[in-house]
Formats: C-alpha cells, structure tokens, sequence
C-alpha cells in the first residue's frame, strides 16, 4: 500500500486502516503516525488553513490494523486556529497531536531563514539501502542518501549529519502530510555513535514550518541536516532543517528520543 492509499483508507468518522510493510521495530513509522492524523486535522476541521507547527507525542506504539482519530478546534480566531487530533487503537490513545494553524499577516519583521548547506549532488551520495529483516520495513518506500556523516551503528566519535530524503513512488502532490512523513524517515542523531544495532524512538516531535511545501514537485529530493543538542540519561534531543530541492528553507524539526544503549 503506497502513501496515498494510506491516507484514503480513513473515511470521514476517522475511521481508518493503518497497513502493514510500514513497520519501524515494534510500531509503526513515526513519520506516517504523523501525516495520517494531520492529514485527517486538515480535511475535517481545518480546510484551507496554513500549518505553522505541530507537536506530537507517541503515547504507545501503533500496529497495523484498525484506527480511530478525532480532530478537536479548541479556538479560532481571525487568524490562528488551535486544534488537536489524537488516534485510538483498542480503545487507547497511541498518539496525539497539538496543531497550530495560521494565515499570513503583512509584517515589517523579516529575518532569513537558514541557508541550505553545500552538499554533493545526491548522485555522489551514499544511499541508504532497503534490506528485508535487517533494516526498518517503511525504507522501502523512501529514498535517503547520506551527504556527509555517519549511518547509524557505525561507531563514529561524532553524532549529526546530512543528506537528501524523497520517496520512491511519490504522492501526487507534495502536501504538508506528505513531508511530515519525510522529515521522520532519519534515525535519531547519535545513532551513528554505536558500535550495533540497539532500540532507539522519538518521544516527541515538533515541527514548525516555514513555507508551503504544495507548490514543490512530489518527487523532490529534500535536504536535511541535524545538530544533537544533548544526550545522557537515555534520552536525547536534536534540531534539525529541511530544504527544498532549490534550496529554500521550509521546515524546522526537534525530538526528543530515546535510546536504549
């Protein structure tokens, strides 16, 4: 089942069917968890509004199987929406989603957002390959190509790094859904520091974004570069920009993970 089909297996009530081959460990892809409920937020109660961050918590795993969402608009004003949407599995929530939403405003405070990165061409960079029972079950739908740093469990004295991430059958256009589902195709950051395989997920996700990503071409190639702010205890936290495939600024991203090593 590709991404489109995904999103139109939940009907209007919420109701819908989250598949199988999109698995990372015991749940399902975070990135798919998160363009799943935004995109039902988007077609129930905020239709033609602007998103300007999300934060979403993975309260339990989420399998293959049936699901139920529901979006809630807790205020809206002439400009900003408040909304949240959560998805139910058995009866639990497995996710949650706060939504802030919002129109463009003339303002005279204008700051530039990051510059992209001087990155090889994504055809000089390494990809990461799709290996069944070895690597997660959703990159078989994604390409990522490694620009600089290390791939995860590869020992490196350093965390972060940055590279190019798309998807192999495209949407038919790039919607917001779509590039959440994108940003969280990366491993947390300090992967790369071990030495083997260990458990490792996002306990939150925020994403703020800075320009409507529906006017790129579905099977861009998007570049991505993530700085480790901290890790210890367990837990860590990482930034992270997304670019567009001229370059522009669209998106910021931070988690929070943990990581079981």
């Amino acid at each position: 089942m590709n991404f489109d089909e995904i999103l139109a297996t939940v009907d209007g009530q919420g109701n819908g069917m989250m598949p199988e081959g999109w698995g990372q460990g015991r749940a399902l892809f975070g990135g798919l968890v998160g363009a799943v409920l935004f995109d039902h937020l988007e077609k129930t109660v905020a239709a033609g509004r602007t998103l300007r961050s999300f934060s979403l918590s993975f309260v339990a795993p989420m399998a293959p199987g049936p699901i139920s969402l529901h979006s809630e608009v807790f205020r809206e004003g002439k400009s900003v929406m408040q909304a949240m949407v959560s998805a139910r599995q058995e009866g639990q929530v497995v996710a949650a989603m706060l939504v802030s939403l919002g129109g463009a405003r003339e303002s005279r405070v204008i700051v530039a957002p990051p510059a992209a990165p001087t990155l090889p061409a994504p055809d000089r960079c390494i990809e990461l390959p799709f290996i069944a029972g070895l690597t997660p079950d959703f990159l078989q739908h994604f390409q990522m190509r490694y620009a600089d740093g290390m791939p995860p469990f590869s020992g490196s004295e350093v965390p972060d790094f940055s590279g190019y991430m798309g998807f192999r059958t495209p949407p038919q256009v790039m919607s917001t859904a779509a590039l959440i589902a994108l940003v969280d195709t990366w491993p947390p950051s300090v992967l790369p520091m071990l030495k083997k395989p260990a458990p490792a997920s996002s306990l939150t996700w925020t994403m703020e974004l800075l320009d409507d990503p529906l006017s790129r071409p579905a099977d861009t190639l998007w570049q991505y570069r993530v700085k480790t702010d901290q890790s210890s205890d367990g837990y860590g936290q990482s930034q992270a920009t997304i670019w567009d495939g001229e370059g522009k600024a669209v998106a910021l991203s931070r988690q929070t993970f943990t990581v079981f090593a």
